[in-house]
C-alpha cells in the first residue's frame, strides 16, 4: 500500500508513505507526470516510504535525471537517495 499526496506549492512536492512496489510505482509515475511543474522545483519526499522494489527504482532514477530532488528519512531510504544522484539526502 502507498499513500501518494500531491503538495501544490513551490516546490511542487510528492509525498510518498508506503511500500514504493508493484502497480503503486505506475500510481506515483501517473502522479508526477501528470504534475504542472513548468519552472517549479520538484521535491520527492520519501521520509515514510518502508520499502522500494526495482520498478520503484527505475522510476526515482528517472525522477532524478528529470531533476527532482529528494528528501529522506533513515539508513536505508538515504543510502538509497545517495546511489540514485551521487549525493547525500536532502533532510527536511
Amino acid at each position: 500500500m502507498l499513500r501518494i499526496t500531491v503538495q501544490d506549492d513551490a516546490p511542487w512536492r510528492l509525498h510518498l508513505a508506503g511500500r514504493l512496489e508493484g502497480a503503486w510505482v505506475a500510481e506515483t509515475e501517473n502522479a508526477w507526470l501528470s504534475a504542472p511543474v513548468s519552472g517549479r522545483r520538484v521535491e520527492i519526499d520519501m521520509r515514510e516510504v518502508t520499502w522500494i522494489d526495482e520498478a520503484g527504482r527505475r522510476l526515482l532514477q528517472a525522477m532524478n535525471q528529470a531533476g527532482a530532488r529528494f528528501i529522506a528519512k533513515g539508513i536505508a531510504m538515504e543510502a538509497l537517495v545517495e546511489e540514485i544522484t551521487g549525493k547525500p539526502a536532502r533532510r527536511a
